[in-house]
């Protein structure tokens, strides 16, 4: 049976999947409203949760951090920077299993998927005007 494809799901679908930022739900519900005024939360949440399931878009869970929302479904990874919350993908190769993966796979474990999160700074923010910018600021805080 064909679901049906309301304009709210159709609105939040298209928001990510053009996003490269990976938004929040609250970021993807403010995004939908430039389309969709009276559109709430609730209906957000929901259509993202359908959309998961169905796989149209991925769920990008991050240390203490709101869960973000991917509509590149292909094989990546995510890179988090810890200082500006930016999430960058990080391309690989479709069948690519890290290496504990293979091993598990050894030892009689069907391994079908990883997620792979790595956090540290983005270059942005450990470049040298990055850099210069952290110092001044913690000489203001300090004074």
């Amino acid at each position: 049976m064909k679901q049906r494809q309301t304009r709210q799901l159709r609105a939040v679908r298209e928001v990510v999947e053009s996003a490269h930022d990976h938004p929040t739900a609250d970021e993807v519900m403010r995004r939908v409203r430039a389309r969709l005024p009276q559109i709430s939360l609730g209906t957000v949440y929901r259509n993202l949760q359908k959309l998961a399931t169905q796989g149209r878009v991925r769920v990008v869970y991050l240390a203490d951090q709101a869960a973000r929302y991917d509509g590149m479904t292909g094989a990546h990874d995510h890179f988090f920077c810890e200082r500006c919350a930016a999430v960058t993908d990080i391309m690989r190769a479709r069948a690519s299993i890290p290496a504990v993966g293979r091993r598990l796979g050894q030892s009689g474990y069907v391994v079908r998927s990883h997620s792979l999160t790595l956090y540290g700074v983005c270059t942005a923010c450990s470049g040298p005007k990055a850099a210069r910018a952290v110092r001044h600021a913690r000489r203001v805080a300090s004074a």
